[in-house]
Parts: structure tokens; C-alpha cells; sequence
């Protein structure tokens, strides 16, 4: 690559421009970041040169890249500069106006500071994907390195104890509290938010309710796989039995016929008093589904949803800093009392995490063929080379610009049908992520000593198909345990793993979303079938386009 490092000034403004745009696409950053991040750069430019008063100003700027992040560091002598310390926004009809409101709007991505006498700016132009699951390993493998260390310098296991009394549990606890007040409200509004949108899109017409109706039980099919796994591997032997002790949880049972009587709430206040989250998932999915039947003069009441679901969306964005911490905290414990064979449980819940994958492709397959009525040869063959981008983005918003790419260029789907059902079809075909937390929640359910009965299974699977459909994963659960018995301690001795079982779980959910509009489009008649059994682009290459 080229040097990263240039001096800006007024006469080689759209040179350096030119140069950060051509450095920056060098680094694959999508069109969309390298557009914000040339104004920010222009803007800062500007308001420091105001700040100098010279017309010949000029300053130092560089591109960095540190694990996957790449930041724009600027770098120039004068007064203090602190634009959002003493933001006010200017009135937009002076003669000089510029638009430090810019900073302000897009103040998570700026970074202010003096060093010797200079301002240095530094503009966050990407920040890697990967960087919480970097942080979590990083977490995990120290928590096992500080873990034995303590095994073989602390001797005397009342100094162990103290230690775990004291500054492990304490850590751990606050983290789970944290969780957990934050999380019942998510859960309640992200369920709310999800059912409205799903009603209303089905009400859009057959494709959406033919969507739900692929998608829905297809998401049930993972569940119960995922618990029939979990089921047969038992519980987690290695966790401590002073843990599962201390943190148990009485088992008063919960039969089916008392789940079914009690989800019905006596009033509307008593699930939030209680936190009782089966009542509030019922309340959530019920009001839902209303506020979508009830047409456009709810449209209020949806801005409100919506703002209280990005709200505690965002409240959780301020804990989960924490987590690579408490995942370091929980292998110190675990690996302080039982060594490193406490670890082999984890490697089998990835090992049949990562089986879900080839068995997501066979459903897959079986779908194209006896739904869609068409060979799947060419799905299976094109999804297991794209499977490689979810996986490693782990976020299936992230790859969903990729996924339409995939559907209408490989597999020949109709571009305006993908735009509708992707949308639509990713949060009801969380495939990946209902099978391996049915497969932890189960083992969990064995290692806490619940009795997994008929009924249990019944309501252990009724919830988890709800909870479902928000995708929000482990951070859900500890609520949900709480109401079948499963103390909420036990999340943290599997949210280490957790980011290498997302990897897996948004593989899945991609191609199963995939995989439904797929099915459904064939069905409307809307796939190009040269392109499908081709590889792909043949109506471009035949046309000579």
C-alpha cells in the first residue's frame, strides 16, 4: 500500500482527499464509511483552521490500522481544540456557516486530545466486527492462564476461597445483575417491536404469510433439535458443586398445565412487579400483533416502541465492554477448582454447535427439492461458499447488502421480492442462534439437577421458540432459567464461548433466511433459472452486459 501518512493543507485539499478515498477502499472499508469519514475529516479541517486564524494552515494526517480498526489521526499545533466540549450549533443562515454539528452527530466515532502542544483528532473510520469475539477469546485464555497460576502458587485453599468470595463472585454477580435488569425490559420491547413488524408484514399479502409459514416451523424443527441434543449430552459435569450449590435455585416444577393457567396475567402490572417473563412474553407477542391490526393510528405508539427497544438496546451496548472481563473471571473460577479438564465440556457444545451448519445445508436441500420443486445441487453448492461471510461477520445485518447480492446474482431470485422477504424472513429464521442455546439451556437444566420431564420439555420449548425470534441469544436467558428453575448464575459459565457459537449460530440463521425466501420465490415464479443452475450472472454474460 501506499504511504498513509500526508500533510493537509487548503492547496492540496483534493489531492490528500483523493488519497484518503484510494487508501481507505485499499483497506475494504464499504463505500459508506469512507463517505463519512472524508467529511469528518474535511469538517475538523475547516474548524481548526478557524481556530489557527492562519491562511496557511496545515496539518498532519495519517491512516491506522490496529486489529481490524482504522482510524484517521489528526495531528496539528494551536489552542486547545475541543469542538464537542463547547458544541453550540450555529445558525444555518450566517454568511459563514460550516457545520460543527457533524462533530456532534457523529461524536462515537471522534476522539479528542493534546499531546506536547498539538491537537490530535483521531476519527474512527471502521471498527472491526470481529473486535468483541477478539476481546472474549482474549478474556477466555487469560482466565485460564491467571486460573492455574493461582491453582499452583495458592496453596492454602482458604486464600483460594477468599479470593473467590470476595473479588471473583463479586464481579460475576454485579455483571449478572447488570444483565438482568437490562435485559427483562429488552426482551419485553424487542418482542413487542418484532411481532408487530411480523403481523404486518404478513398482512402485506401471501408472500409474507407464506414466508411465516415456511420460516416458523423450520425455527421450531431447530429448537427441539437443539434440546434433543442437549438432552443427550447430559450436564456439565465440571462445573464446581460448590457453584451449583450456592447458586441453586428450588425446583417447584413447571408442569404444563400450570404454565398454560399462569401465563395469563391477573392484571398487567404483576409480570414486571414479579418478573415473571413467560406473563410478559404473552403481553409482548398479544399487544404486538393488536398494534399491528389496529392500522395507522397506532404509528404513535410504534415511534414509542421502537424508541424504548433502541434504548435498552443501547443500555446493554454500555455492559457488554464487561463481558471479555467476566468470561476471564469465570475461567479463573472454574479452572482454579478443577484444572483444565473443566474445558472439555465447552469443546463438545462447539463440536455439535458447528454440526448444526452441515445439517442446516441438508434441510436446506430437502426444502428446495420438495417445496420449491427443483434440484438443490446448485443452492447447496453456491451456500456452502457463501456460508463463509456470515460466519465470519457474525452479524446478519452486517452481510445482509451481501446476502442480496447472493440471492439475485447466484441463485437468480427476483431483486424486488429479496428486498421484501430478507428483511422479513431474518428475524423469523433465527435458526442457528434457537439451536445452540436449546442445546446449552438443556445441559444447563441437567447440570443444575432439574428434572426434564414431559412437561418441563414441553414449557422449556414453548419459551424458547418465542425468545426465538428476538435473537438476542444468551444475554435472554437468565430471566427465562429463573422462571423453570435454572439458577442465573449458570450463563456465566458459558458466555465464554459464547461469540464462537454466534459464528455458527448467524451461519445457520443466514442460510435457513436464505433458504425460505428461496423456496417461497420459486414458488411466485420469480427465479431465473438459468442463473440458478449456472454459476451465476449468466443472463449479464450472455447479453454481453
Amino acid at each position: 500500500m501506499a504511504d498513509k501518512v500526508m500533510t493537509l493543507s487548503k492547496k492540496n485539499l483534493r489531492e490528500v482527499v483523493a488519497w484518503l478515498e484510494t487508501t481507505l477502499r485499499a483497506e475494504k472499508l464499504p463505500r459508506k464509511e469512507i463517505f463519512i469519514a472524508r467529511l469528518l475529516v474535511e469538517e475538523n479541517f475547516l474548524q481548526m483552521g478557524r481556530l489557527s486564524g492562519s491562511d496557511d494552515f496545515s496539518l498532519r494526517i495519517e491512516v491506522k490500522k490496529w486489529f481490524g480498526d482504522v482510524n484517521i489521526e489528526l495531528c496539528a499545533p494551536g489552542e486547545p481544540y475541543l469542538p464537542l466540549t463547547h458544541f453550540v450549533k450555529m445558525n444555518t443562515d450566517e454568511e459563514n456557516y460550516s457545520s460543527p454539528s457533524l462533530l456532534y452527530e457523529y461524536r462515537n466515532r471522534l476522539k479528542f486530545q493534546r499531546e506536547k502542544g498539538h491537537n490530535v483528532a483521531i476519527i474512527k473510520a471502521h471498527v472491526s466486527e470481529s473486535k468483541r469475539t477478539q476481546r472474549t477469546m482474549a478474556g477466555l485464555v487469560a482466565g485460564v492462564v491467571l486460573g492455574l497460576l493461582l491453582k499452583n502458587i495458592v496453596t492454602d485453599p482458604v486464600d483460594l476461597a477468599w479470593i473467590e468470595d470476595n473479588i471473583l463472585n463479586s464481579i460475576q454477580t454485579m455483571f449478572l445483575h447488570a444483565l438482568i435488569m437490562v435485559a427483562t425490559p429488552m426482551i419485553f420491547f424487542s418482542i413487542l417491536s418484532g411481532f408487530a413488524n411480523i403481523s404486518d408484514t404478513t398482512s402485506f399479502g401471501r408472500i409474507g404469510k407464506r414466508i411465516t409459514l415456511i420460516s416458523l416451523p423450520k425455527l421450531a424443527f431447530y429448537v427441539a433439535l437443539g434440546l434433543f441434543v442437549g438432552d443427550a449430552l447430559g450436564s456439565i459435569a465440571q462445573i464446581p458443586a460448590m457453584i451449583a450449590g450456592d447458586a441453586a435455585v428450588p425446583d417447584t416444577g413447571t408442569p404444563l398445565r400450570d404454565l398454560i393457567v399462569g401465563i395469563i396475567p391477573g392484571n398487567i402490572v404483576t409480570p414486571f412487579y414479579t418478573n415473571n417473563v413467560m406473563q410478559m412474553l404473552l403481553i409482548a407477542c398479544v399487544s404486538g400483533i393488536m398494534l399491528a391490526r389496529a392500522g395507522h393510528w397506532t404509528f404513535w405508539a410504534m415511534d414509542g416502541i421502537n424508541f424504548f427497544n433502541r434504548f435498552f438496546m443501547e443500555l446493554l451496548e454500555l455492559i457488554m465492554p464487561f463481558v471479555p472481563l467476566v468470561v476471564m473471571v469465570s475461567m479463573v473460577k472454574l479452572t482454579m477448582d478443577t484444572g483444565l479438564e473443566s474445558l472439555l465440556p465447552y469443546v463438545s457444545i462447539l463440536f455439535w454447535a458447528a454440526l448444526g451448519i452441515p445439517i442446516t445445508l441438508i434441510v436446506s436441500g430437502l426444502l428446495v427439492f420438495f417445496i420449491g420443486r427443483i434440484t438443490p445441487w446448485p443452492f447447496l453448492r453456491k451456500a456452502a461458499r457463501f456460508i463463509i461471510l456470515p460466519f465470519s461477520l457474525s452479524d446478519s445485518t452486517a452481510c445482509m447488502p451481501s446476502t442480496f447480492d447472493f440471492c439475485r446474482n447466484k441463485l437468480g431470485m427476483d431483486e424486488k421480492f429479496t428486498k421484501f422477504s430478507v428483511p422479513v424472513g431474518m428475524q423469523l429464521n433465527m435458526d442457528g442462534t434457537a439451536y445452540y442455546v436449546a442445546i446449552v439451556s438443556m445441559m444447563l437444566a441437567h447440570t443444575f439437577g432439574i428434572e426434564t420431564d414431559t412437561e418441563f420439555c414441553l414449557s422449556f420449548f414453548f419459551a424458547q421458540c418465542v425468545l426465538a425470534l428476538t435473537g438476542i441469544g444468551f444475554l435472554a436467558m437468565p430471566s427465562i432459567y429463573a422462571a423453570f428453575g435454572i439458577p442465573y448464575v449458570a450463563i456465566a459459565m458459558v458466555i465464554g464461548i459464547e461469540p464462537i457459537l454466534d459464528m455458527f449460530g448467524t451461519a445457520q440463521s443466514v442460510i435457513g433466511n436464505v433458504t425460505s425466501s428461496f423456496v417461497v420465490c420459486r414458488g411466485e415464479g420469480g427465479v431465473d433459472e438459468k442463473i440458478y443452475l449456472g454459476d451465476g450472472y449468466a443472463l449479464e454474460e450472455k447479453s454481453g452486459k
